[in-house]
């Protein structure tokens, strides 16, 4: 039996996660897992106890996955320590790049959302892999839900001066608020006609993701080209892509009307998801990049 090493800030009343979802993945295969928690995001204290003793008890692992938002670092982190493959994620790629960059050298491959990131990594001499967010499928699935507004989105108010704008306006007809785990926020994601989205960073986030596997219609911000995620999703046909905020209000309007046009772009939307974007591809994909 193949094992892998979660290294990230785990907390045993965890709800759901990325990284819990990928645990899950490798679960399902067979793999044994562990857990080496480096403290908790709740509460915004890390540290690197656990990390160093599992260290220190020279484990016997196949893989470690390194999966933290950035602000983490500690020099039990590197590969030479136990042999094994291991990998980070970079996942807050590209707001925390100058971050992520200077671990990236202690691990055989960095994993990142951001393709723009992934090139610079790539010029640097690290092995890298373009590594999109994805939606997980036993919590990212269309529910019966009604209802209450036009578009939703999670970001929460104070995240986005873009999104408050909108909402402050909507005569609350756009519901925005964060904080939510698991089955809550997937049934907040399908309160809306379509779900709307605003990058702060210019970059690809995991909600636009989540909300096509819950078969909502993604509303979003038109990425520059060097982000790929007009490749990924093609606009008017399984995404909405807006340029500022009078063409958001007015494809919004347009498709809160075109019920037929709406559903059917959500529809294929969520197909693209299913069949290309699961923590099922993305664990076939680290598994091919790494050989095991």
């Amino acid at each position: 039996m193949k094992k892998v090493t979660f290294i990230y800030a785990y907390e045993p009343t965890e709800v759901w996660s990325t990284p819990l979802s990928l645990i899950e993945e490798f679960k399902g295969r067979g793999w044994e897992v562990e857990i080496v928690s480096i403290g908790s995001n709740r509460t915004g204290i890390y540290h690197d106890n656990n990390l160093r003793e599992w260290v220190e008890s020279k484990p016997h692992t196949d893989m470690v996955l390194f999966m933290d938002w950035g602000r983490f670092d500690s020099p039990y982190l590197n590969k030479d320590l136990v042999p094994a493959v291991w990998v980070q994620e970079s996942g807050d790629d590209p707001q925390n790049y100058a971050r992520n960059f200077p671990k990236a050298s202690r691990f055989h491959l960095t994993l990142t959302p951001d393709y723009t990131s992934y090139q610079s990594y790539t010029a640097a001499g690290i092995n890298a892999l373009w590594w999109t967010h994805f939606a997980d499928t036993r919590l990212h699935v269309p529910m019966d839900v009604d209802i209450e507004y036009i578009a939703v989105t999670s970001r929460g108010l104070g995240g986005s001066q873009f999104l408050d704008h909108l909402t402050h306006h909507s005569d609350g007809m756009i519901g925005n608020k964060n904080g939510m785990i698991g089955i809550e926020h997937t049934k907040f994601l399908q309160s809306g006609l379509m779900v709307v989205q605003n990058s702060r960073w210019g970059e690809v986030t995991r909600r636009l993701f989540e909300a096509m596997a819950c078969g909502r219609m993604v509303l979003t911000d038109r990425l520059d080209t060097s982000r790929k995620l007009d490749e990924l999703f093609t606009d008017k046909v399984d995404i909405v892509y807006y340029n500022d905020m009078a063409d958001c209000i007015n494809l919004m309007n347009y498709y809160a009307e075109n019920h037929e046009e709406r559903e059917a772009i959500a529809q294929r939307g969520r197909l693209k998801v299913l069949n290309g974007h699961t923590q099922v591809q993305r664990v076939d994909t680290l598994l091919r990049a790494v050989g095991l």
